[in-house]
Order: structure tokens, then C-alpha cells, then sequence
């Protein structure tokens, strides 16, 4: 991506975040800045460590994260308590990093998560099999399909040097977004139950990066050299999605046994846990008839009787890589 590239996503992407971030490089000077920066006195050009005592910046991360290409992270007192401050590298441009904290400037709302707070109650699937159902299954397509139009509008306006425009953009796609899941909700579009389906969205994010990459590579074959770039991010991206939810399941979703069958979307990818397979694939809506059933194989392994090496394969190795 080409510095002006870069930007223009930092800015879609944070300038509306409620604190300051800055694109600094190592030697400290701001590269760009967010509205929050701004209105703090922060602006390209001026270098991050003159600004305020000294001791202020007593833990920056900022050569750590330029050294090591790995994202830093500490904490500090801010002004509403425990802080956290951030260092991330730009993979495309390994100089520059995203820095920013978070309790800095905003005080964000405490969440009581005590046993005795009660749950709100449940919409889900209120409307489902009433007069209502049709109604709101054309409610959320359309906030959906709402969502997309905005962030397109967004893009456009961005790269129209319109971007304030394009920061209202966001938000009203964001909240379409939101609107979108609320009717889905209302008709129990999506189990209430969820963790089999987010499993399935796991493995499904997981092919996405594949099949996103691969498509990006025929976006770059065909001309379209910029579109690919920001294409293969999206696929690192998917994949990113996959691992999250993978540590999501790990630490909450209920323990489950492995006996029973298995369906795998054709299309996506998405795992489906029963005796037959869903009516409609819930990540890409394709019909039950993409769906086939995924063949459990016992797995062998075999041992080196001479020095115990194992090997995991439908075959053992020619030779033994350990002892020969």
C-alpha cells in the first residue's frame, strides 16, 4: 500500500475513535493524526516526546514495536483510573506505528458483572411464526443491505477527500448494522443456542482467507493491482476472525462430546453439528443441498521401534527422519 493508502484507512478507520491516536514513526515524529489528537494540539510533524514532562512517556513502546514488528502494550494511571497504551506496527510500512491508549481521554462506562445483576430478557424469536415474521425478515435484509450502502457511501466520499461525510457514513452504517441484528433477533434467525453455529463460523473464516486470497490473486492478474493489495488484507483478516472466535470457544462454549455427524457447507465452509443438515447454511444461505457429509477418519499412528519417533499419516515414512 502506498503511504497516501495507509492514510486514507487510518483516518476511516479512527477518526472517530473516542481517544487520541497518531501515526508516529521511530524517531517520534507524528505522521497523522485522529480528530481526538487534534483537538488535544497533536498534528503532524511535531515529534510525541515534546509534548508534556518527560515523564509522561516513561514506558513508550514505540522502539519495541518498530524492533520487533509485534504489536506493545502497557499500563499507566490515566485520568479515570487504569489505563492502557498501545504501539501497533503497519506491516506495509514497518517504521510507522498506530499508537494510542485507551482510559486516557474517555471514561467508559463500569459493567456490574456480579451474579446478582439480572440478564435483560430475551427477544429472541418474539416474532417468529406470527404475522410479523415476513415482516421482519424484510426489515433486516434491508438494514442489511442498508449497511452495505453506507460503508460503500463511505469509501466513495473518502476518497473524494469528503470526510466528514464519510465519518457520517460510518455511523449510520453502523447503526443500520445494529437495527439489522435486532430484527434478525426478533426472529430467532440465528439459534439462541449459538456456539455450534459460531464453531462453524470459525472453520467457515477460515476457508474465507483462503478463498478471499485466492480471488485477490485474480483481481491482480486482471490489472486491478490496489484493489488486490487491500484484498489480501481482507483475507488476513478472516482468518483473524477464526482465530478470535477459536480462543472465544475455548474460554466459554460448553464442553461438548465428538460422536454424531458432521455436515460441511460446500460453499463456505461452515460445520454443522446433527443427524441431518440445516434447511439454510446461516453464513451463506445456501440451501441444505450444499451441504455433505464429513467422513470421520480414524487416525493411525506409527511408531519407530528403534528410537520411538511417531508419525501421524495414513502411511509411515520411507525412512525415519530421527534415526534413519
Amino acid at each position: 500500500m502506498s503511504n497516501e493508502e495507509i492514510l486514507s484507512a487510518f483516518h476511516l478507520m479512527w477518526d472517530n475513535f473516542p481517544e487520541a491516536v497518531t501515526i508516529t514513526q521511530k524517531s517520534r515524529e507524528i505522521i497523522a493524526v485522529n480528530k481526538k489528537a487534534a483537538e488535544f494540539g497533536l498534528k503532524p510533524g511535531i515529534k510525541c516526546s515534546s509534548i508534556g514532562k518527560p515523564e509522561n512517556h516513561k514506558g513508550c513502546q514505540c522502539d519495541k514495536a518498530v524492533d520487533t514488528g509485534e504489536p506493545q502494550i502497557c499500563t499507566y494511571k490515566g485520568a479515570f483510573g487504569k489505563a492502557y497504551g498501545y504501539w501497533i506496527p503497519i506491516p506495509e510500512k514497518p517504521e510507522w506505528i498506530i499508537h494510542f491508549g485507551v482510559g486516557y481521554a474517555f471514561e467508559y462506562p463500569k459493567i456490574d458483572r456480579s451474579p446478582s445483576v439480572k440478564a435483560k430478557e430475551s427477544i429472541h424469536g418474539l416474532t417468529k411464526g406470527t404475522d410479523l415474521e415476513a415482516t421482519m425478515a424484510a426489515m433486516a435484509q434491508g438494514e442489511a443491505n442498508g449497511t452495505m450502502m453506507y460503508y460503500a457511501l463511505a469509501r466513495l466520499a473518502k476518497e473524494q477527500g469528503l470526510n466528514e461525510v464519510a465519518s457520517t457514513f460510518i455511523e449510520s452504517a453502523n447503526q443500520e448494522a445494529v437495527h439489522a441484528g435486532f430484527y434478525a433477533t426478533l426472529n430467532g434467525k440465528y439459534p439462541k443456542d449459538f456456539w455450534q453455529l459460531v464453531a462453524g463460523i470459525a472453520k467457515a473464516e477460515y476457508k474465507g482467507e483462503e478463498s478471499v486470497k485466492a480471488l485477490a490473486d485474480k483481481v491482480r492478474a486482471a490489472g486491478f493491482a490496489v484493489a488486490a493489495d487491500e484484498m489480501e488484507i481482507f483475507a488476513k483478516q478472516e482468518g483473524h476472525h477464526g482465530v478470535v472466535i477459536d480462543e472465544l470457544m475455548k474460554k466459554y462454549a460448553p464442553k461438548k462430546s465428538d460422536g454424531g455427524k458432521k455436515w460441511i457447507c460446500s460453499i463456505c465452509g461452515y460445520e454443522h453439528d446433527g443427524d441431518t443438515p440445516p434447511e439454510a447454511c446461516p453464513v451463506c444461505g445456501q440451501p441444505s443441498s450444499v451441504f455433505k457429509e464429513k467422513v470421520q477418519l480414524a487416525q493411525k499412528t506409527f511408531v519407530c521401534t528403534i528410537c520411538g519417533y511417531e508419525c501421524t499419516d495414513d502411511a509411515p515414512p520411507d525412512v525415519c527422519p530421527v534415526c534413519g
